[in-house]
């Protein structure tokens, strides 16, 4: 398991600086574009890159297994396809962590950087700098957070496509899957969903920490398990598969 996760990190490591540089700019501009919301829309560009991160990072994996044909060749080391298939997922979610981490931590020290109308104010934490409290920090990780178990979630739904019809049509069919769930969570979040509003309503009425952490830890907890479940399914595929 520790050499599968090892040689993960070894391809993850050639394709960190494409990504981090697509999620600096996203996270700039999103961020520059909401700073007049106020510290609420300052965490936007945090949450849409701990949103895109699983996503880029299974993709950009595929395509290296398909394009340097790693895949193969993967096949022929002493290493059990079920190793195999728990350090990629494992590479997925350490990756999607460091860049939540470091998206989260942008946003924060970003934030005194601007003042109440959303305008970049300097020098840093002057007069009209707004300084971060520990309520906007938890907020801003909490954002951060659960946009990353979402984001997650779809992978872990996604990434046994890959497994199974390699690169090129795991990523028609992603997307297909990907717009289907889309679909179906603006369905589910309508106003005319009683389950949407009740837990609208417990976020909106108690925004407090309590209820914030509970939201993550149950989004958390549905993450593990369908990781659990995803995994299970693709080592049966990628075992079955001839390479």
């Amino acid at each position: 398991m520790k050499r599968a996760f090892m040689s993960e990190l070894a391809i993850v490591r050639t394709l960190v600086p494409s990504i981090a540089g697509v999620g600096l700019f996203i996270f700039v501009v999103l961020t520059l574009a909401n700073a007049s919301d106020g510290d609420s829309g300052m965490s936007a560009g945090a949450c849409a890159v701990s949103a895109m991160s699983p996503i880029m990072v299974m993709s950009s994996l595929a395509g290296f297994d398909n394009q340097n044909g790693w895949e193969r060749y993967r096949a022929t080391l002493p290493l059990s396809r079920k190793d195999i298939i728990c350090a990629r997922y494992l590479s997925i979610i350490a990756f999607s962590a460091v860049m939540t981490c470091a998206a989260a931590l942008l946003s924060i020290v970003s934030i005194p950087l601007f003042d109440h109308t959303g305008i970049l104010a300097l020098p840093f934490f002057d007069h009209t700098g707004m300084p971060s409290t520990g309520q906007v920090v938890f907020e801003t990780t909490i954002a951060s957070t659960a946009s990353m178990l979402i984001s997650l979630m779809m992978v872990f739904l996604a990434q046994p496509l890959f497994f199974r019809f390699g690169h090129m049509e795991a990523l028609r069919l992603s997307v297909g899957l990907f717009a289907l769930l889309g679909c179906l969570a603006m369905a589910a979040l309508s106003s005319s969903n009683p389950i949407s509003n009740w837990l609208m309503s417990i976020a909106g009425a108690n925004p407090d920490p309590a209820v914030l952490g509970c939201l993550c830890t149950g989004i958390a907890v549905l993450a593990l398990v369908l990781c659990a479940l995803s995994c299970i399914v693709s080592t049966k595929v990628y075992r079955a598969r001839d390479l």
